[in-house]
């Protein structure tokens, strides 16, 4: 009797799909309505943030929010794949999941520049030019932290899409495209870590990356996994 594929989709795939998705969704939104760099770069930023709180607050709370899906994602991608190698599973859940505790942090160095610009009376200590240098010098230590989280989100992205390829629960050709986008990722941390300054167009190595993403969520949300029939149980 051949052990014949089937899709499943069960509540993780579901879930997995979604947070993909809406992680991708949300990474887009911050930048969209609010540009912390160009704030920082200007002569009286402290200024320029009057009026704005309510709009730089929830450009910072819908990021926390997206790592907050990150943790969600780590946990729905662990529990999909643990049957497949739970060691490879769990490796691949710990970088994922630092990759949400250091955008956390980042979280935080940003919520530190609103309360260095913010005016309040027990920062008057401070001369104006000495609160811009500490909030540009917080603002450039978010964009370190960036840097080191997508080295840890592409190495636990890629074991991940390893066991995907491995287990041909998704097509091979899209677990395969994972690989190279995260790799892409994981390089592009490094040289932004190593090279001071490099060209902004190794940007462009995200995009790739991000249509992935949007593009195995969509998949694992609505068509679900491909298991052979003796493994069913071990993933519902």
């Amino acid at each position: 009797m051949t052990n014949t594929s089937s899709n499943v989709k069960n509540n993780y795939t579901i879930i997995a799909g979604i947070t993909y998705a809406l992680i991708i969704a949300l990474s887009l939104i911050p930048s969209a309505i609010f540009d912390f760099g160009s704030l920082l770069k200007a002569k009286n930023a402290a200024d320029n943030i009057i009026g704005q709180e309510g709009i730089i607050g929830l450009s910072i709370a819908i990021e926390f929010l997206m790592f907050i899906l990150v943790m969600v994602l780590s946990w729905a991608l662990y529990i999909i794949l643990k049957p497949v190698n739970k060691s490879i599973a769990l490796f691949g859940l710990l970088f994922r999941f630092s990759e949400a505790v250091l955008g956390c942090v980042v979280i935080m160095f940003y919520l530190a520049i609103l309360m260095l610009l913010s005016g309040a009376e027990y920062l008057q200590a401070f001369q104006p030019e000495q609160l811009q240098a500490l909030a540009r010098f917080f603002g450039k230590l978010g964009g370190v932290g960036y840097y080191l989280l997508l080295v840890t989100m592409g190495i636990g992205a890629i074991a991940y899409c390893y066991l995907f390829y491995i287990s041909r629960y998704i097509p091979r050709v899209l677990a395969a495209w994972g690989i190279f986008t995260y790799a892409t990722m994981v390089a592009y941390g490094f040289i932004n870590i190593i090279v001071h300054n490099p060209p902004s167009e190794l940007a462009y190595a995200m995009a790739p990356g991000a249509l992935f993403e949007v593009t195995v969520g969509l998949w694992l949300a609505f068509k679900g996994i491909s298991v052979k029939k003796s493994q069913t149980a071990s993933i519902e």
